[in-house]
């Protein structure tokens, strides 16, 4: 079964810093992880090369820096790493960034039977890249996957869907997104890490190794841009209301009337 994954390193959140002009994450100078949910998608796909066989690519679009991201998942067990990197690509919405992944995974031969993203990420928490990726490749796709079973040329996942649990059964080729509880994260034996390090190639693309053009890539093709960045006003203490029941629901119902959301009809009824 070939399976890419598709990663991202993200900056530690404590970490983060805006840049005000161009309105984006600073990253250089920042410490980064692997999204914690993008970690997760690799566990899957290790789990099931294990029980299936195949071979797992990791990939990732980023600075040179995010190559620390790819040896780390080579180092859990990931069998290719592949960075997608150039100053063009810098300033990437989630259209423009799903454009390269998708125009890179279209390069790797075999195509791949399953592509795994995390369902979202922490610096941006948007949930796009997954389903573009899949709309540019023509693929069907399944988002906030918890449990996935392979039977033969299927997959059957499963995922939360407003309370209740939906089961859908899917054909290869296909794009999942993975959420939590899926599977638990594996420790991390420090000679694996060092030998990812110093044994271990990564591959590089860059926007002429993908036939792209600077009008796809970065600030240019991207779709959506942030015009301001404000921080929101602080939330004001609440109220706490002791006393029996009967007097704390006429203390909330003069609250509602108050603030217009109840009237005396909403009262009667």
């Amino acid at each position: 079964m070939e399976i890419v994954v598709c990663i991202k390193q993200v900056p530690d959140v404590p970490t983060v810093r805006m840049d005000r002009e161009r309105m984006t994450i600073i990253r250089e100078g920042v410490e980064s992880v692997i999204n914690p949910l993008d970690y997760i998608a690799l566990e899957a796909a290790l789990e099931l090369r294990q029980k299936a066989g195949g071979h797992v690519c990791i990939i990732t679009m980023g600075p040179v820096q995010s190559e620390v991201a790819l040896r780390e998942a080579l180092a859990v067990g990931a069998d290719q790493a592949i960075l997608l990197t150039d100053p063009d690509f810098a300033g990437a919405d989630t259209l423009a960034t799903s454009h390269v992944l998708a125009r890179a995974i279209q390069k790797i031969e075999p195509f791949p039977d399953l592509i795994l993203c995390g369902m979202q990420t922490t610096d941006s928490d948007t949930g796009h890249v997954g389903p573009q990726i899949a709309e540019e490749l023509g693929l069907p796709q399944v988002c906030g996957v918890n449990e996935i079973h392979r039977e033969g040329k299927f997959l059957v996942v499963k995922r939360l869907s407003d309370g209740f649990v939906d089961t859908v059964k899917v054909t290869l080729p296909t794009l999942l997104t993975v959420t939590k509880g899926l599977c638990p994260v594996r420790d991390l034996p420090l000679g694996a890490l060092e030998a990812a390090f110093s044994t271990k190639d990564v591959l590089e693309w860059n926007m002429t190794d993908l036939d792209l053009k600077k009008e796809e890539v970065g600030f240019a093709g991207s779709a959506t841009q942030v015009r301001r960045l404000r921080t929101p006003p602080p939330r004001g203490s609440g109220d706490i209301i002791e006393g029996p029941p009967d007097v704390l629901v006429g203390h909330l119902l003069r609250r509602l009337e108050a603030l217009s959301i109840l009237d005396e009809e909403d009262e009667k009824k």
